[in-house]
């Protein structure tokens, strides 16, 4: 199979690094459903995608991660425009500013944050990134191939004062994708971890550097 046949889907894709990767996979002939929960700055990047002259290789899903449905939603719409999955990108991400604005000047205690806000980071950074691949593993083994890539972060930024949501959440989502990446082992479908800094993004101060798991 081409590049050019090949269909992902990358959650988070509206803003910072997963609308630099929607990017670079429609500039690769790779086809897209970017997912992200705002329409507007979905609509930026469809205008984006225009530009590159790649509009109708890429689909657009507006909706909330932390919606138990959203996983069914997300591939559904997607096999209804592509007809099929071969790559899935776990980015999406929130940070602290999304408790606290002001965050880096005030830095979030463990002992200020709600269920209600734990619960949050954790559907999104975590069981998000679980539904989704269970909904997609199983076609990608059919297919006899499949990429799955997790976005998570740096030890320091999990062990980071300040990060009681984020750091925990994120951790979770590493310690899955090495279970996830054993539990694949000897099949065609391939799980990979990315501890990434996330420039321009509302995310916690860089204190990462790119590796491979």
């Amino acid at each position: 199979m081409t590049e050019s046949q090949r269909v992902a889907i990358v959650t988070g894709a509206a803003g910072g690094i997963g609308r630099a990767m929607v990017q670079g996979l429609l500039s690769a002939g790779i086809r897209v459903a970017g997912v992200d929960r705002d329409r507007e700055p979905l609509e930026a990047l469809t205008a984006s995608a225009r530009e590159q002259g790649r509009a109708a290789e890429l689909l657009t899903i507006a909706t909330d991660l932390t919606d138990d449905a959203a996983a069914d939603a997300i591939t559904k719409a997607t096999r209804g425009k592509f007809g099929r999955i071969d790559i899935l990108v776990n980015n999406a991400g929130i940070g602290p500013g999304a408790i606290r604005p002001d965050s880096w000047q005030r830095p979030l205690k463990f002992w200020e944050i709600t269920p209600d806000q734990w619960r949050r980071f954790v559907a999104v950074h975590t069981t998000a990134p679980l539904t989704l691949t269970n909904a997609v593993v199983p076609e990608m083994m059919r297919q006899r191939w499949g990429r799955i890539i997790n976005v998570t972060t740096s030890l320091g930024t999990m062990l980071n004062a300040g990060s009681p949501t984020y750091g925990p959440s994120k951790a979770a989502l590493e310690a899955l994708s090495a279970i996830m990446a054993k539990d694949l082992g000897g099949t065609t479908a391939s799980m990979w971890s990315a501890p990434t800094c996330r420039p321009h993004s509302p995310m916690p101060p860089p204190r990462c550097a790119p590796t491979k798991a």
